[in-house]
């Protein structure tokens, strides 16, 4: 449990949307759609009003994601938390709803279209990969609905000004880009464990991403990178380990 009900409204909801793609109940959407462009949100203070707000704009928002791994500070929660909720009303099937879509967009604006180093942490880029993972046009050149015109994006040392049209294709190869060295040696995904990466990359249909899949199960086979956490994060990380095992074994036959 969190500090923020929205963010653990999400968090309860996700395994039945990640294994059935629907609630029970939309009204439960409904819930975190309110939550869009509200104070506390991840840019909100710099214009952007695309997303999702699960913690007050005074508090020092942190949390444990189920697999274990801790924020790395507010700002990293707040991005976080903004990325679980997109998630889970990405893949409920909202999609076509354009609140979705401009959360989306503006999330993938500010952790993959960066000049030069990415910025969000290894574990923003990691749980990223299921926006990615979830968006029926991951492969297509139709620009993203990215705002550019809040605060956030004029920082020329962050944003190349003159470059703002990306498609869900672009963001899709960069974020293989971060894949590929990530999973090339271990220590490159700190706070992070390779089991978080695995699990929406499971559903990326790339060879790069096959290839990945199989040097991240040689990297947890190691197990030099993954501190101890408790038993019910473990568990989680070991369902990973099964469906990763399972997907290994169906592509060698």
């Amino acid at each position: 449990m969190s500090t923020s009900p929205n963010l653990d409204l999400a968090l309860r909801l996700w395994p039945q949307v990640r294994d059935g793609g629907a609630v029970d109940d939309p009204a439960f959407l409904d819930a975190l759609l309110a939550s869009q462009g509200q104070p506390g949100a991840v840019g909100y203070e710099a214009g952007i009003r695309s997303t999702f707000a699960c913690f007050k704009p005074d508090e020092v928002a942190t949390f444990i994601l189920p697999s274990g791994e801790q924020t790395r500070d507010d700002q990293d929660a707040r991005l976080l938390a903004h990325i679980l909720v997109t998630r889970v009303l990405l893949g409920a099937g909202l999609h076509i709803d354009r609140r979705v879509q401009r959360a989306l967009a503006d999330v993938h604006a500010i952790i993959w279209t960066p000049r030069g180093v990415l910025q969000a942490s290894p574990l923003a880029l990691a749980t990223s990969l299921w926006l990615i993972a979830l968006d029926p046009l991951q492969l297509s050149d139709q620009p993203l609905a990215i705002d550019w015109t809040p605060e956030a994006f004029q920082d020329a040392e962050r944003w190349d000004l003159e470059y703002r049209l990306f498609s869900h294709y672009d963001i899709h190869q960069r974020a293989l880009d971060w894949v590929a060295y990530a999973s090339a040696a271990p220590g490159r995904i700190p706070g992070c464990s390779a089991w978080t990466v695995v699990e929406p990359l499971l559903r990326f249909d790339d060879q790069r991403a096959q290839i990945a899949l199989g040097q991240f199960a040689t990297l947890a086979a190691r197990g030099e990178d993954e501190a101890p956490v408790p038993a019910a994060a473990m568990l989680d990380r070991a369902r990973v380990e099964a469906l990763l095992r399972a997907h290994l074994a169906a592509a060698r036959s």
